[in-house]
């Protein structure tokens, strides 16, 4: 089933009014810690005020008393509980915004950001599991991927995650992500059988990627910490 912004999305988002001053609504964000705070207007989304709609607020302490109805965004793009979460974060770099309201019937019910969004790709490509890279430039067709696979199980390696990143004309770079392991049989095997080995080098040693100390959470099953606002910066 396909991700959608219904499993990352912050549920209950704090919310200011259009007749609030700035003032009120950057000592919200600052003790809150968070950097977008939709506007409701008798239960309906009618702006979005960000941290940077506040800084001239900063700058020139006459504005302090300006309404967040002077300085809120009108323009907005929303989405449902049901977008794919694909979807929500093209949007966030074609329009080049930071956050999106969250609407069901005509109704704010939650909020996702570029740092929702850059968690969850977090998680997907297990960056936050100790793992081994191996970063390996192809060219030529599409069976290049399965040969690289077919290698890494040969020498029983187990992958996390790939990715794939275009590079050269006619070339690509598959970032290949492994469960802790010693890379240098699968680099001198990658490279007879004609790949680019980018990463680790050649007669070098793999170093795992170490994971974070503490406990970490994965993106979906946050449902605590920031529940009422956006996520700190």
């Amino acid at each position: 089933m396909a991700l959608t912004v219904r499993d990352i999305m912050v549920t209950d988002p704090v919310t200011v009014g259009p007749e609030e001053t700035a003032r009120q609504a950057y000592k919200l964000m600052r003790d809150r810690r968070f950097r977008h705070l939709p506007v409701l207007a008798d239960g309906r989304l009618v702006g979005v005020l960000s941290d940077r709609d506040l800084r001239p607020v900063l700058l020139s302490p006459g504005l302090a008393r300006a309404r967040v109805s002077e300085l809120m965004s009108e323009q907005l793009t929303t989405i449902t509980p049901d977008t794919p979460v694909e979807e929500a974060a093209s949007l966030l770099v074609v329009k080049r915004i930071g956050c999106l309201p969250v609407v069901a019937e005509d109704r704010l019910v939650g909020i996702v950001t570029e740092t929702d969004l850059l968690a969850v790709l977090v998680e997907l490509l297990g960056l936050l599991t100790q793992s081994t890279r191996l970063d390996v430039g192809v060219s030529g067709g599409p069976d290049a991927y399965e040969r690289i696979v077919e290698i890494i199980r040969r020498y029983h390696g187990r992958i996390i995650s790939v990715g794939a990143v275009p590079a050269a004309v006619g070339k690509t770079v598959f970032s290949v992500r492994l469960e802790p392991c010693d890379p240098q049989p699968l680099v001198t095997a990658l490279t007879d059988a004609g790949f680019d080995v980018l990463s680790p080098l050649p007669g070098g040693a793999g170093v795992p990627t170490p994971r974070p100390p503490g406990p970490s959470r994965s993106p979906l099953e946050r449902s605590g910490p920031f529940r009422s606002g956006d996520v700190p910066r």
